[in-house]
Order: C-alpha cells, then sequence, then structure tokens
C-alpha cells in the first residue's frame, strides 16, 4: 500500500508520540451491548490480534489504562476469572446499562493495535448508543482487516460500520488536531474523519461513511429510499457487496486507499460511484466535528462528499 508517512505531526506534549497520524480503522455501530456479543467479539478479535495487545487494559470509563500481567490471554476461555478478572466489571455494567468501556492496547505511542467495546449510560425505553472498534498499523495486510470485519459483521447486530484509514489523534490535543485534519480531509477523501462523541448519538438515524468496507445494516438495507440502488452497488467496478449477518458488506477494492484528490488514485472511482447510490440513508444531522467542521458547519458536506462533492470543495 502506498505510505502515508506524511501525515504525521508531532505531539505538542510530547515530540516522541504523534499529535496525528495516519491508521487503519474498523468501526461497527451496535444496536445494543450484550454480554453474549461482545463476549464472541473477543474471541474472534483473539484470533487475528498479536499477543501483545493485552499488554495494557481499560476496564471502567473512570479509570485509566492497567498493565496487565502475564497469561494466557490468546487461548484460556473468557470465563477463567483468574485470566480475565475485569471482564466481571465489564458484565456487570452492560447489563445493569451503565456506561460502558472496554480497552485492550499494546502500550505503543504510534502504529498500534488496540481493540475498543463503549456504550454510553442507556436510558430505558431509548436506543442504546454502542460501537467497537479496532486500531491497527497502517500496513496491516488488507486481507486481514477485512476477515477480521466480515467474521466480526455474523455475530454483531449491527446498525452500520466503516473500515479504511483514519486520521488518528491524541485526544489531548483534539482542537489542535482537527485544524490539521481539516485540510488533510480536503485532499484525501478516503481517509476517515473520527469523532465518536458527535456521531455516536446519532447512529440509529444513518451511516456516517463510505468507505473502503462499508457495513449497510438491516434497518437502512431496507430503507425504501435505498432499495432501488441494492442492485446498482453490485455492478460498480471492483465493488463486491455481500450478505453479512443481518445485512451487508460492501467492499471497495483490494486495499484501503487515501483518495488522494491531488493524485488521484483509479480505486477513488468506485467511492464516487457508490456515493449518490448510498446517499439517502447517509446522515443529514449530526454534531459538528471539532474546529473547522464546526466554524464552517460543514460536517454534513464531509459525509455526503462523495454524492455532492462541490458542497465539500467550497466549504
Amino acid at each position: 500500500m502506498t505510505s502515508p508517512a506524511l501525515l504525521t505531526l508531532p505531539s505538542p506534549g510530547d515530540l516522541d508520540s504523534p499529535l496525528l497520524e495516519i491508521g487503519l480503522d474498523l468501526t461497527i455501530y451496535a444496536e445494543r451491548l450484550s454480554v453474549p456479543e461482545w463476549e464472541a467479539v473477543l474471541d474472534i478479535y483473539r484470533k487475528y490480534a498479536p499477543a501483545d495487545v493485552w499488554t495494557k487494559v481499560k476496564a471502567s470509563p473512570d479509570i485509566g489504562f492497567n498493565r496487565l500481567p502475564a497469561g494466557d490471554y490468546i487461548n484460556a476461555p473468557l470465563s477463567d476469572n483468574a485470566t480475565f478478572p475485569f471482564l466481571h466489571r465489564i458484565r456487570h455494567r452492560t447489563i445493569r446499562g451503565w456506561r460502558t468501556e472496554f480497552r485492550i492496547w499494546d502500550g505503543k505511542l504510534s502504529q498500534s493495535w488496540s481493540a475498543c467495546i463503549y456504550r454510553l449510560a442507556h436510558q430505558a425505553n431509548e436506543p442504546e448508543h454502542a460501537f467497537y472498534r479496532f486500531l491497527f498499523p497502517w500496513d496491516t495486510a488488507p486481507a486481514l482487516v477485512a476477515s477480521l470485519a466480515n467474521e466480526l459483521g455474523k455475530h454483531i447486530q449491527y446498525l452500520s460500520g466503516h473500515a479504511g484509514f483514519c486520521h488518528l489523534y491524541d485526544p489531548y490535543f483534539k482542537t489542535a488536531a482537527f485544524a490539521q485534519i481539516f485540510p488533510w480531509a480536503k485532499r484525501y477523501w478516503a481517509v476517515d474523519v473520527e469523532d465518536l462523541n458527535a456521531a455516536l448519538p446519532f447512529m440509529h438515524n444513518g451511516m456516517k461513511a463510505i468507505s473502503w468496507l462499508t457495513f449497510i445494516g438491516a434497518k437502512f438495507l431496507a430503507d425504501p429510499k435505498l432499495a432501488p440502488q441494492r442492485q446498482s452497488l453490485k455492478t460498480i467496478p471492483g465493488a463486491v457487496l455481500k450478505p453479512c449477518g443481518s445485512g451487508a458488506l460492501l467492499q471497495l477494492g483490494e486495499k484501503p486507499i487515501l483518495g488522494d484528490r491531488h493524485r488521484r488514485e483509479p480505486e477513488l472511482a468506485s467511492y464516487f460511484a457508490a456515493g449518490p447510490l448510498l446517499d439517502p440513508v447517509l446522515l443529514t444531522d449530526i454534531t459538528e466535528f471539532e474546529g473547522p467542521f464546526a466554524e464552517r458547519a460543514c460536517t454534513v458536506d464531509w459525509i455526503h462528499r462523495f454524492a455532492a462533492p462541490s458542497a465539500w470543495t467550497s466549504a
């Protein structure tokens, strides 16, 4: 894959760690969070991730990362409380409907492996707002990410999801990061802009992204506005649309791309072909992303860029 090494800036807090870089991201927005589902997700993820992803753990929204002792985190059953004592807390919070956060991380400040399970506090009779997110070094084999996504999609009741290159940033310097993400997003159209604090509460209303891999959940797949276009998605050159669990998974090409508007990659044409077809089920209302996105009120323009490119170009 083309190296995105140029898309890196040092953190003002630590020049040896990045403020902003490109990595691979797989995010799946779930209809709800349940213990059997996230246990299945962890079991699947353990087959793909290197053992050192079990270096640090965060098992509550209220505490930071702790270093894990040596243990057989790859093969031990998740019910083994001696190996996974922290999962009891996650099960308890999941069942209670409390805000739930679980992360494992290899501890590397740049180009790291990590997994996150997250849900906002759930109110009775309201939809749940939850996601699974997996980060990989930018040069991870695309076939591995695609295989993991396909397998996870068969076990998660998902609303939507996406995978591909993503702007990764130090959350302690979010404002500074988004000041640079904005001009990069203007140039690199296939790199995802992540602001989950803004997006997560809206994910029951529409899809956020058209990416290298795009999950289309059953709710949006059945939307009358999308029905006439479904067959056309299968005819996009280089694209594959296949059933995946409760929905469908659209893959645009064999590998993720940057979508560099200055040095056009041939694969970018498939993104522009998918844009008008999926546009009817993309989000039309969302909290503005940080920085220039909010200042120019153009987050929705970015979301719809592959269907209405002029609006994003002129934003």
